[in-house]
């Protein structure tokens, strides 16, 4: 396993906050273990001196200089085991002790005398004798206000400290088996957490150009991963749409000027064969000239759709009246309409309406729509633009408001009287190189690309464009543009 990868980091981090977890409680229940055992030794060492105290004016008057565990089990029929006793005076001097000391004797520090002196307890861990751990309480016994007394006990904690080191071996013996067991169960849970994402990764690399078609089976249980995995074949999905869009685009491009190419090579050669007449000459060149202009148009329309697709076209927006521009383009193009025998009218209900635009690309985008009805008219028939406001329904109690603040438009209808869209080609008219009759369209001119500007530049406007059109009745082109409100002028 590599130490960089993610499956690593998972298992180390598992580990550690395992481990971490392990040595706290094996510390805590260490430490409290401890406590407690001694706890219960004090108390027990406590609660005998206690006794022998307050029998001090039968029992230890009978002690005096005898045997002190004989006269324990006469007086309190009370057989201490293990315990170590021994009396002193009020000195300090030794007086009686118990028959386990023998010739030895408990030591008592200076501060465990001052300490009984002042009449408090003291509880000490002591090691002189035979190296054996011994917890020692002396007790001072108190009558008329004045120490008497001083009893000290004395118990062995090799019982104790035995307990605790058995402890101490079995958690430092399980803690880190356990730690062994958590790296093998952490590389097990992170490769099972992580197969989905080596599939992913190898679906990835197996993925080109070529087969965008492949998609990654998510697995039935919903979680993260299969949300990663429905996310990636989403992203996959739209790089294979973008590639089908571009690959059609490039095709349609290069066929688009490849017409035109080839028209030229064929008209230079065919007059370069034989000598020819000037005015055969000035007919080739005046055609060759028809095919340089429609190429030119082609790359001018193409260079614009692709900057506006890269975001480096840039809208200098201002508030302007959409009524005088139209009435200005419908006056420019009333000369081309005429010379077509078309009758071209606009009805306008709102004396001035303004928008929030580009004026220079909202005419391009009308004049294209008109143009683009005048070229599939016939002679006699007619083109007419509507423009008019429309209205959110109202909002209850919102009497007061501000022309353009509650998502207000104006709407543009530009509709002839032409050859008209069969309806599963309406929704392909704004496509680029997308042409109805591609024969006749050639024929006038047609780039193919003009409705797919109109569509960018509505979009820019953040407005929506669509069609409605019936085969030889004509087609309607309905623009939606915001109308200008106080906030979008700011």
């Amino acid at each position: 396993m590599h130490f960089g990868s993610l499956r690593f980091k998972l298992t180390l981090w598992y580990v550690l906050i395992l481990g971490i977890l392990l040595i706290s409680f094996s510390s805590f229940l260490y430490f409290t273990l401890s406590k407690s055992l001694h706890r219960d030794v004090d108390n027990k060492l406590r609660s005998l001196a206690e006794l022998i105290a307050s029998e001090s004016s039968s029992p230890l008057s009978k002690f005096g200089f005898g045997n002190i565990d004989q006269a324990l089990e006469t007086s309190m029929n009370l057989k201490p085991i293990g315990k170590f006793i021994q009396v002193l005076d009020e000195s300090g001097n030794i007086g009686r002790k118990s028959d386990n000391l023998k010739n030895v004797q408990l030591p008592i520090s200076l501060n465990a005398l001052k300490n009984a002196s002042k009449g408090l307890i003291t509880f000490e861990t002591n090691r002189s004798l035979g190296n054996t751990p011994l917890r020692i309480i002396t007790f001072p016994v108190i009558e008329n206000n004045h120490v008497t007394k001083i009893v000290q006990i004395a118990s062995s904690l090799e019982e104790v400290e035995d307990a605790l080191n058995k402890l101490f071996l079995i958690l430092i013996i399980t803690v880190p088996l356990a730690l062994m067991v958590a790296i093998l169960g952490g590389q097990f849970l992170a490769h099972k957490a992580l197969k989905p994402v080596d599939n992913i990764t190898q679906t990835a690399r197996m993925i080109t150009s070529q087969n965008l078609n492949q998609r990654i089976i998510p697995p039935k249980v919903k979680d993260e991963i299969s949300r990663l995995i429905e996310t990636f074949n989403e992203m996959i999905s739209r790089l294979d749409q973008s590639f089908r869009q571009i690959k059609q685009f490039s095709s349609d491009a290069s066929h688009e000027l490849k017409t035109p190419l080839t028209i030229l090579k064929g008209e230079v050669e065919v007059t370069l064969r034989k000598q020819r007449t000037p005015q055969e000459y000035q007919q080739t060149l005046k055609s060759n000239l028809e095919e340089i202009n429609r190429m030119s148009q082609i790359v001018g329309d193409l260079l614009i759709l692709s900057k506006a697709d890269t975001g480096e076209i840039r809208l200098n927006k201002e508030d302007i009246n959409l009524t005088e521009i139209l009435n200005e383009i419908v006056a420019q193009m009333d000369v081309l309409a005429q010379s077509k025998k078309l009758h071209l009218s606009t009805s306008n209900h709102h004396q001035d309406v303004h928008i929030f635009g580009d004026a220079l690309r909202l005419r391009e985008l009308f004049i294209n729509l008109i143009e683009n009805g005048i070229k599939y008219t016939e002679e006699g028939g007619s083109i007419h633009i509507t423009l008019q406001k429309e209205y959110p329904p109202p909002v209850k109690n919102q009497s007061n408001w501000v022309e353009g603040e509650r998502g207000e438009f104006v709407k543009i209808i530009v509709s002839d009287t032409g050859i008209g869209i069969a309806k599963e080609d309406q929704e392909k008219v704004f496509n680029r190189f997308f042409r109805v009759d591609k024969a006749r369209s050639r024929e006038q001119g047609g780039s193919g690309l003009g409705l797919s500007i109109c569509k960018w530049i509505v979009e820019a406007h953040q407005g929506e464009i669509k069609v409605e059109s019936e085969l030889g009745k004509g087609s309607s082109f309905i623009v939606k543009l915001p109308l200008s409100s106080p906030l979008m002028m700011n």
